[in-house]
């Protein structure tokens, strides 16, 4: 499956969608890099990329690098730091 066969109005709102949960991330990140907020942020971002990975499969990389050039921000890592806080 081609991204470029997909509908281009679905894969904008998921390119935006993206843009919001990273820069949320980051937001949060600057803040309280070990805080709850962060790491909530973090979550939701890994389960949109991983929402990508089951529905585009080999494309779901072409939405995420779409994401990074326009916000020029990094993608976090999946794993939750050893130090951060939690709510439990």
């Amino acid at each position: 499956m081609q991204l470029a066969l997909q509908n281009a109005e679905t894969i904008n709102r998921l390119v935006e969608q993206g843009e919001f949960l990273l820069k949320s991330f980051h937001d949060e990140h600057q803040k309280d890099p070990l805080g709850v907020e962060t790491e909530f942020a973090r979550g939701e971002l890994i389960g949109w990329r991983s929402t990508l990975h089951t529905l585009y499969r080999d494309c779901a990389e072409d939405i995420v690098s779409r994401v990074v050039t326009r916000t020029r921000l990094q993608i976090p890592d999946g794993e939750v730091p050893s130090g951060a806080a939690h709510a439990y």
